[in-house]
């Protein structure tokens, strides 16, 4: 199968306070999130790839970025599914807070460590668990593969930091697991081609 993996859009624009969004912060795409979902619909199209089946996570963020990826890529009568295997971590007691203001109340180790090195914070109250995370993903890959076949090609539109908990299954070490906004990966038969960037042309 073959697996092309985006995060969404900014949903902060110049000047806004960047906080923490996870599955409490439904907020939608401003308008350089929505450029940036413009140009993956691009790069899918310029591609050459045709995806058999989108999959993107409930909230709005990941929702209009599939939406306007697909349209602009011209992909018309590819279904687009919403799953909540890809629902976002919920942050816990740093939902919603600022780098800074976590950094003034918890020091720098734990939000550090996650950051550099994808390392699962504890006693933050952060959910689902990085299994659950995991479990989840390989059931939607199975429903995916047993739906589409296995030559099945899926978009999946999701948050970094899902991405981050599964990268390690496609053997990207934690310290680069981190996905920009509007940017790309490609796994084709669990090998990565193609991880964090804002074009599929090294595929070609």
């Amino acid at each position: 199968m073959k697996l092309i993996l985006v995060r969404h859009g900014n949903t902060f624009a110049k000047g806004d306070k960047v906080v923490w969004v996870g599955a409490r912060s439904d907020l939608p795409l401003v308008e350089k999130g929505k450029e940036q979902a413009q140009a993956v619909g691009e790069a899918l199209k310029e591609s050459g790839i045709t995806a058999d089946v989108i999959y993107c996570g409930p909230l709005k963020r990941t929702v209009q970025t599939a939406e306007v990826a697909l349209a602009t890529a011209g992909w018309n009568g590819v279904e687009m599914t919403v799953s909540d295997a890809l629902r976002e971590i919920d942050y816990g007691l740093w939902e919603a807070r600022s780098n800074d203001d976590i950094r003034a109340d918890y020091g720098d180790k734990d939000i550090d460590g996650w950051q550099q090195q994808s390392i699962w914070p504890d006693g933050y109250d952060w959910s689902p668990d990085p299994q659950t995370i995991i479990s989840s993903w390989n059931a939607m890959m199975t429903e995916i593969e047993e739906t589409f076949g296995e030559d099945a090609t899926a978009v999946i539109v999701t948050s970094n930091g899902i991405l981050r908990i599964v990268a390690p299954q496609f053997g990207i070490a934690a310290s680069e697991a981190k996905v920009g906004t509007g940017s790309l990966c490609l796994v084709d038969n669990g090998v990565v081609k193609i991880w964090n960037a804002k074009s599929l042309s090294a595929s070609e």
